[in-house]
């Protein structure tokens, strides 16, 4: 899953980072000191929630309100990762690398049976709905090409055809997760914008976010060890199609250590051809960066905005949104199925267990680490700084010796000046 459609110019890119950098500061001042006070998460509904946090959040519920629909309607990245099923009264923050998409089949399935299908069956409703003029409940061609359901192109859908097509996805979704059945790529559906009342901008009244019956999800990973599955599925695959964001990433690498990679008449390439013609194969065509490498590069190009390895305080408005549903990957089995149960659905019926396997262990994704400096930790250690204390993680249980990292107060300085903050 990417943050930004394919074939984006990086000028899109980092205006959409400008957006998100500008709404992350308005946020930021609700943070306070941190807090040892460690409390468990709980709610009247007797939902049982599966970890621990840190309450290191200000309790202002009328600025937070205020905040929160700023962010709502503003905010490209929060209509872009959040999800709302107003039928279940909840929001999930989409956190990439952390099963987002078996995540999104339930939520996906739900907003179909729940959702919309009620939405088309109530004519009253959809009275209502078609005379205030807002947009399709789903989009009719997006879905329709995905089913290759058989209907003419020059019409608009009936209501019993839009109800079939509907039916026909939720069977769809229901195999998604078993054996023998074509895979497709749901996250597709929500970047060409299929659905989308399941959007949070499409709210009427924001404040029903914070209402006490209102769930909020977010699922979670150790941050290390999503940065490294995020090197290892978007830089180091060489999977992706050429000049698309993460193999330019991985090109715009290789030429930064060019030293590391490349002979000095390859070196000499860069140096006549200024712009790279698409015809040309250039010699960092095939270069796998090191992950030392990829690591020293997002932080300091402010790559870290991508959404594979952007800190989750910033990403989903931690403090914001104030979660009250906190799962974790590495308790995924057990947390999905507490959460499968408050929604309705049986966990007999998913078969989830493959998708919660990457094919690397996590003895892997710590070994990547044994090769970074305590430069380099530093900086992981302070970019991460927030989600290490809300999740309860600590940065040094991916190091292999097992080692406390020392960080020098000249060089947090010098981060705060670089992340402004």
């Amino acid at each position: 899953m990417s943050f930004f459609p394919p074939k984006k110019s990086f000028s899109s890119v980092f205006h959409c980072i400008g957006i998100v950098l500008f709404s992350y500061l308005i946020v930021h001042h609700v943070y306070q000191t941190f807090s040892t006070n460690v409390r468990s998460i709980h709610q009247s509904s007797d939902i049982a929630f599966a970890v621990k946090y840190h309450n290191i959040c200000v309790d202002d519920s009328k600025l937070s309100l205020r905040l929160l629909s700023s962010v709502i309607f503003r905010s490209y990245i929060t209509n872009y990762l959040g999800f709302v099923l107003r039928s279940r009264s909840l929001f999930y923050c989409s956190v990439p690398k952390v099963a987002t998409r078996t995540f999104l089949t339930f939520i996906t399935y739900l907003h179909i049976r729940d959702d919309l299908i009620p939405l088309l069956t109530n004519k009253s409703t959809l009275s209502n709905w078609n005379s205030q003029r807002k947009a399709n409940p789903f989009d009719f061609n997006n879905i329709n090409q995905i089913l290759s359901y058989p209907m003419k192109n020059d019409s608009q859908p009936s209501l019993l055809n839009s109800m079939l097509i509907l039916k026909s996805f939720l069977s769809l979704l229901m195999n998604f997760n078993k054996k023998n059945v074509t895979d497709f790529d749901i996250w597709s559906i929500y970047q060409r914008k299929s659905f989308p009342l399941i959007r949070p901008q499409t709210l009427s009244n924001v404040s029903l976010l914070f209402s006490s019956n209102f769930t909020r999800v977010i699922f979670v990973r150790h941050p290390l060890e999503r940065l490294a599955s995020a090197y290892v599925d978007k830089i180091a695959s060489l999977t992706n199609e050429p000049f698309l964001l993460y193999d330019s990433i991985r090109r715009a690498i290789c030429r930064k250590y060019s030293s590391f990679y490349l002979t000095d008449a390859q070196r000499k390439f860069y140096r006549i051809h200024r712009r790279i013609p698409k015809t040309i194969e250039e010699p960092c065509y095939n270069v796998v960066p090191k992950f030392e490498h990829f690591i020293a590069y997002i932080m300091s190009n402010s790559m870290i905005n991508d959404v594979h390895w952007y800190p989750y305080s910033k990403l989903c408005y931690t403090c914001l949104f104030k979660y009250n549903f906190i799962g974790k990957y590495e308790t995924i089995e057990e947390d999905l199925g507490r959460l499968l149960t408050y929604l309705g659905l049986e966990s007999k019926d998913w078969n989830n267990v493959n998708h919660f396997r990457t094919g690397k262990t996590r003895e892997h994704y710590k070994s990547m680490y044994s090769n970074l400096n305590n430069q380099l930790l530093c900086t992981l250690k302070y970019v991460y700084r927030d989600d290490f204390k809300l999740f309860d993680y600590r940065l040094e249980d991916y190091l292999t010796d097992k080692k406390t990292i020392s960080c020098s107060p000249s060089h947090e300085r010098q981060l705060r000046k670089i992340y402004k903050k």
